[in-house]
């Protein structure tokens, strides 16, 4: 019988950074999500960085503004609001700022188009027909590290040199030898684009995950509980 897998995954500029705990931590990139999928054979719970589940003309996607509720003050900004399905098949900002307006009543900001390409790969990958795919689930990194911190709120800001330490430290009390780790992938991976945060992000969603039914199995969900494409409105921490 295969061992348990327990993938986190965030997006970075080229692709997907994966955080893959079996036997031990590792780190991993890909170019896609069915290149991901393929290698990593996912047989348990899959954290990911990214909406899942988007608004349309009759069902809006509620559950950003939800999860806000569950942050400090100074972690709400970083739940941006996610574009409507229609939005995320524009063709450049302004125009998915007038579609988006049109379904949802509201603009996006550039944060959430900068994502969008990202987000319309995930939503056309889990609407392939695939058994096993509903293990993916929605999540948020700096959700992940409150929780992983006993629920104390985190200070300083990730993109800083205290906030990269204040991360480090959190994880290192839950697995060994991630800043090693860290500086490994960044040595393994000096032609890709990706970043110290991204890879601490993809970890703490992997731990996440790893964790989730000892820490009592919590999702935050909406109502409606789907989108029109049937897609279930969660967030898993």
């Amino acid at each position: 019988m295969l061992n348990k897998v327990f993938v986190g995954i965030d997006g970075y500029i080229d692709g997907w950074c994966c955080c893959v705990i079996r036997d031990g931590i590792k780190i991993e990139l890909h170019k896609s999500l069915a290149d991901l999928y393929k290698k990593i054979r996912i047989n348990n719970l899959t954290l990911i960085d990214m909406p899942i589940g988007l608004s349309s003309k009759n069902i809006e996607r509620k559950i950003d503004f939800k999860l806000r509720t569950y942050l400090p003050k100074n972690k709400k900004s970083s739940v941006f609001t996610a574009p409507c399905r229609k939005a995320v098949l524009s063709s450049n900002y302004n125009s998915a700022k007038k579609v988006n307006k049109i379904i949802t009543k509201r603009s996006i900001s550039i944060q959430s188009w900068n994502i969008s390409k990202k987000i319309k790969e995930l939503d056309e990958f889990l609407r392939v027909p695939k058994t096993n795919k509903v293990l993916i689930k929605e999540s948020h990194p700096e959700f992940c590290f409150i929780n992983l911190n006993n629920n104390n709120p985190l200070i300083h800001s990730k993109k800083t040199k205290e906030g990269y330490q204040e991360r480090l430290s959190i994880l290192n009390r839950n697995e060994k030898n991630i800043g090693l780790i860290i500086e490994k992938t960044l040595e393994n991976f000096k032609k890709e684009k990706v970043k110290k945060d991204d890879i601490l992000d993809a970890i703490a969603l992997a731990l996440t995950s790893k964790y989730w039914q000892k820490k009592g199995s919590r999702i935050i969900s909406q109502t409606p509980k789907k989108d029109e494409m049937g897609i279930p409105f969660e967030i898993y921490y």
